[in-house]
């Protein structure tokens, strides 16, 4: 009969010690230095709970990293006689707990001072202490889970070890496993993970694109795409798109504002929405029939938009467009895909370009078959994701080749938080002149390209403003346009001085967390007030002016549109 210790160890007795394990001094140490850093302030204020959640992840990323450099460094230093001894780990283990402490106390203070400070280039309220205190048991429970979670798969990885070294020669057990655990964690788990949320994804958010939004209702104008004679149906529009067509700018609208006298034309909207035809091309071609339908082509401006990823134009940008000229306007889009934006970054990249690049070339073609004084000034216009689908028709090898692309071809652009992933974008950034900031890059003196931003005190650059104009407009808090994955090891040129109006001085890099709280800024930057992060509702007006402006406008006379427009801003 054998003895007791040859009987297996219950389950939950050896996964109760595993989980719940005391962590390591050096994982104490890192942690507490990364949910230092996590108090930092970035591109967007944040709440309590978003504060919580950050300093709870960077605890936990800080124990992992703590940890495994402890369990790297132990043999050696064991072999070496240099091991510390039980009672000074236990001395510097209390040492830090009393720094745990006392971090905690001074900091949530210093965390809620760099917020307010944040807060006022916002022109948001201060935050009280009260609230401010969730930062404790939000941290406290975000950082266990993750250090469970952590701390599984770290036994998982173990216990996937010690059966290599069961059944496999002790040269080649260790390499095994580590292709193994690089074939699990690093490609079949995360493309199982992913098959299952982009279907999740195609379900819920296909459902929703064929719904319609309250109030949305099939519009009765013939100017615009499901009206009378359309060659499109209302059905097929998707969300987005009869939201878009429906929301046209009516006559009496643009009468309120110039006068009950003043010429106002029922503006031209024209779309195709997935459904109202089988691809790109087909819905680029769809649209042109439409723009030929509704008289699109004899309108003097004509506007190609590129979507964002659930089809979406911002009713902000095409109401100020079509109420700056008097409704004399056409918009024309297609839609590419029904995921939000950040779902589509990850999965439809390729088809916003794709989508930019047939729409743009199909009314460009048409367009060019019309004698040229009957042909409406063309231009190029995306927002979000939708500027990276616009930027498709247009890249070249360099920032020369790809402005003279977009000028030699159209009439203008206007790109608006346009994300850091546009080839376009960062070729200029990249070979900005000498001098000028990051967060707005002047480029071969602004002759052609600009970068406008809302700071009133941004000095224009020194040469003029040449037809046609390129306007990129961003805010420097807006962290759709700055974020990237090089974030994680390298020092964002967000941070370079002089930082943008509204981004506070206070904020550093470092790393892992700097990135960390970016995936927050992007939450928190669709949720900005107007004319901060990524909301740009009261942008439009100028930089629409700035593109193509009317005859005889003036800067007056933007004012006083964003005023009638915006009057609570």
């Amino acid at each position: 009969m054998g003895s007791m210790d040859s009987e297996p160890i219950p389950l939950r007795r050896r996964v109760g010690p595993t989980l719940f394990r005391r962590p390591s001094t050096l994982g104490i140490a890192f942690a507490e230095l990364l949910w230092w850093q996590s108090l930092t302030p970035t591109l967007m204020p944040r709440s309590a709970a978003a504060q919580g959640a950050i300093g709870g992840i960077s605890i936990a990323v800080g124990f992992g990293i703590g940890t495994l450099l402890w369990w790297a460094a132990r043999p050696p230093l064991q072999r070496s006689g240099r091991m510390p001894s039980t009672k000074t780990r236990q001395r510097v283990r209390q040492a830090l707990y009393l720094t745990a402490m006392l971090l905690t106390v001074a900091g949530i203070p210093l965390w809620m001072s760099w917020q307010n400070e944040q807060r006022d280039l916002f022109g948001l309220e201060h935050l009280a202490l009260g609230p401010s205190v969730l930062i404790v048991p939000v941290t406290v429970l975000v950082g266990f889970i993750f250090g469970i979670i952590g701390r599984g798969a770290g036994a998982l990885i173990r216990a996937l070890q010690r059966w290599s070294k069961r059944r496999l020669p002790a040269r080649i057990a260790t390499p095994a496993t580590v292709v193994i655990v690089f074939l699990l964690g690093g490609i079949i788990l995360p493309d199982l993970a992913f098959s299952r949320f982009t279907t999740w994804a195609a379900t819920t958010f296909g459902a929703a694109d064929q719904s319609t939004n309250p109030g949305t209702v099939q519009p009765t104008t013939s100017t615009v795409s499901a009206g009378p004679g359309s060659l499109i149906s209302w059905d097929s529009l998707g969300v987005q798109g009869r939201d878009f067509v429906a929301g046209a700018t009516t006559a009496d609208k643009i009468r309120a504002f110039y006068g009950p006298d003043a010429n106002a034309t029922e503006p031209v909207r024209v779309y195709a929405g997935l459904r109202s035809a089988p691809d790109a091309r087909s819905r680029a071609k769809l649209v042109v029939e439409e723009l030929e339908r509704t008289g699109g082509f004899d309108r003097s401006v004509l506007v190609v938009a590129t979507s964002t990823g659930t089809g979406w134009i911002d009713p902000d940008a095409a109401g100020a467009l079509e109420m700056l000229h008097h409704g004399d306007t056409a918009i024309a889009s297609i839609q590419y895909s029904f995921l939000p934006s950040w779902i589509s970054f990850l999965t439809d990249l390729d088809l916003a370009s794709e989508a930019g690049a047939e729409l743009f070339n199909a009314v460009s073609e048409a367009r060019e078959r019309r004698p040229a004084e009957r042909r409406p000034k063309l231009i190029v216009f995306g927002l979000s994701l939708g500027s990276f689908g616009a930027e498709g028709a247009f890249v070249g090898l360099d920032a020369n080749s790809s402005v003279a692309n977009i000028v030699g071809r159209s009439d203008g652009a206007l790109f608006v938080g346009a994300p850091d992933a546009n080839p376009i974008r960062r070729q200029i950034t990249t070979e900005r002149d000498a001098g000028s900031p990051y967060w707005s890059p002047t480029f071969r003196d602004g002759s052609t390209v600009r970068v406008t931003t809302r700071d009133p005190n941004q000095p224009p650059p020194p040469g003029p403003w040449k037809q046609p104009r390129v306007n990129y407009v961003n805010h420097p808090s807006d962290p759709v346009v700055y974020w990237g994955m090089s974030w994680l090891w390298s020092k964002p040129g967000w941070m370079d001085a002089p930082r943008g109006y509204d981004v506070t001085d206070r904020g550093r890099w470092f790393p892992f967390v700097t990135w960390l709280q970016g995936v927050f800024d992007l939450m928190a930057g669709f949720s900005a007030p107007p004319g901060f992060g990524h909301d740009y509702q009261l942008d439009y007006v100028r930089a629409w002016a700035d593109v193509v402006p009317p005859d005889g406008w003036t800067a007056t006379d933007t004012t006083r549109l964003e005023q009638h427009l915006f009057p609570a801003s």
